[in-house]
């Protein structure tokens, strides 16, 4: 089974809409159907969203405050993440345009929203990262995992990082769980633990496997909360530089960019 799939992380929409009533529809619906939806209203803050968030899917509205939407089409298409638009002009040539800078489908308001849902759900599936013919390739967001090696994929391909039993269970449960925070005890009986309250091996696992992460060019919200557990947030992975090595100092997404 492909990993994507089995951890049922939501996924990342980029909405830019400058029309509240018709995001905020959008958003709702989305939202409600297993969807992480981040709102923009301008072709700023949509630019912005796309760049940081590296989303599943852009939904884009082509008459913005600022500009003009179809301006934005090559920025999206070329970071290979897959955009409709969604707009009031349904005037075949703006369709065409569209269609020939990139977007890979277009909706004419108003629209349907099972509609949309469905056909979101099949540009995200078209665009999932194919496994290898035995399926032991897992892909979260940027991060690739190949299960047989039990080894993380580096970030540029160049060499995979190994990591333990120990780390590909947690690795394991904090991808399936993405977004929700797992208990100390739950992660505590998955690596053997019997007893948290004496034993920092849950910590110590939990960090180098962080630092594995990063040595592979990866940079994840994995951090510690307290009282509770552990939490993995998709929406902030990205690479680049190195966090801080306190799990406690990474602090939580926002989940709205609109201007």
């Amino acid at each position: 089974m492909s990993m994507p799939n089995a951890g049922a992380a939501p996924a990342r929409v980029v909405l830019i809409e400058d029309s509240e009533p018709i995001r905020q529809m959008i958003s709702v619906y989305l939202t409600n159907n297993g969807m992480k939806v981040f709102e923009a209203d301008t072709v700023g803050a949509g630019r912005r969203a796309v760049n940081l968030l590296k989303p599943q899917i852009v939904l884009l509205d082509l008459g913005l405050e600022d500009g003009d939407g179809i301006d934005l089409l090559p920025e999206i298409v070329t970071q290979k993440i897959p955009c409709m638009v969604i707009s009031a002009r349904s005037q075949a040539l703006d369709r065409v345009i569209s269609l020939e800078k990139g977007a890979h489908d277009y909706m004419t308001k108003p629209i349907e929203l099972r509609e949309l849902l469905l056909r979101m759900r099949r540009m995200i599936a078209s665009q999932a990262t194919p496994t290898s013919p035995n399926d032991t390739i897992w892909a979260f967001g940027d991060i690739r995992v190949d299960q047989a090696l039990r080894a993380i994929i580096t970030a540029n391909g160049s060499k995979n990082v190994p990591i333990t039993a120990t780390e590909f269970k947690l690795l394991r449960i904090f991808i399936s769980r993405a977004g929700r925070v797992v208990d100390r005890a739950e992660l505590a009986k998955v690596i053997g633990v019997r007893s948290v309250e004496v034993s920092r091996a849950l910590d110590i696992s939990v960090s180098r496997l962080r630092k594995k992460l990063r040595d592979s060019g990866y940079e994840v919200n994995l951090r510690s909360v307290r009282g509770s557990g552990y939490l993995f947030s998709s929406d902030q992975i990205t690479i680049g530089e190195p966090l801080s090595d306190d799990l406690d100092a990474v602090e939580a997404p926002e989940t709205s960019l609109a201007s």
